[in-house]
């Protein structure tokens, strides 16, 4: 069996303002990267790898009174740093910026949550560290949604003026591992009167189905087609006009 490695990189932007209120709004679908390789899981085994890389937000919230910025000393130690950036926090005021996740359909689930003040000016903020992840970059799960919503502290959410513009970028892999090829089992005849008044089912439905159904030519013959997008199930059919019939051979996968 062959093995192939794919890889690839894309960047994505949003932008969250008063209009989007409190609901939250999808940011990344991770399963869009991988979208372009579905036609291959009929003969590949496919192990998806996706990796959330860069995530920052410029934030500008006119709307909220003006927090200054911690005074930090570098004789500061970690627990100092900490209780002067808290003391700016509690008193001025704030809002949240949720980042919930999700897989598929799922239920939406939090993953953190950073809270903002207005500094005066635009303020460009890093997400995936440290609110995503301690490391370099987040790793994600293909079928993976990530969100966010803004959360209102008491001192209200983004109002006139205020933006919050998201921007990320990511990596995804793709390795492809051939499938064995499959044997195909002795072909087996069939032979079936076709009605004009209903249709009539003249193949019940096969799994193993070698081939993915038939074109047929009017007054003809017919051909299968490859064996990329198997049709398993049942085939029906019905006569146009007088009643005819269908014959032909099916042979499935040993």
């Amino acid at each position: 069996m062959s093995n192939n490695s794919l890889s690839g990189t894309r960047t994505f932007r949003r932008s969250i303002t008063s209009a989007d209120g409190t609901n939250i709004i999808e940011i990344l679908n991770c399963s869009e990267a991988f979208a372009g390789y579905a036609a291959l899981e009929s003969s590949y085994y496919i192990e998806k790898s996706f990796y959330l890389e860069t995530l920052s937000g410029a934030i500008y919230l006119p709307s909220l009174r003006q927090a200054p910025f911690p005074e930090l000393y570098p004789e500061m130690n970690s627990a100092e740093k900490i209780a002067e950036m808290l003391k700016v926090e509690e008193k001025y005021p704030f809002l949240g910026l949720r980042f919930p996740a999700r897989k598929g359909t799922g239920t939406w689930s939090v993953l953190s949550t950073a809270r903002l003040q207005n500094k005066g000016r635009e303020t460009t903020i890093p997400f995936v560290v440290p609110y995503l992840t301690i490391n370099q970059l987040k790793l994600l799960s293909p079928d993976d949604r990530l969100g966010i919503s803004i959360i209102n502290y008491g001192s209200g959410v983004l109002g006139a003026g205020d933006y919050i513009n998201l921007e990320g970028d990511f990596r995804f892999e793709v390795n492809l591992i051939e499938k064995p090829a499959k044997s195909i089992g002795a072909a087996v005849p069939y032979g079936v009167n076709i009605s004009s008044a209903s249709p009539t089912r003249f193949r019940v439905a096969n799994s193993n189905r070698a081939g993915t159904g038939m074109y047929l030519a009017a007054n003809g013959g017919s051909w299968s087609m490859g064996e990329d997008n198997s049709l398993s199930g049942e085939l029906w059919a019905i006569a146009s006009g007088t009643g005819s019939r269908i014959a032909g051979i099916e042979a499935s996968y040993a």
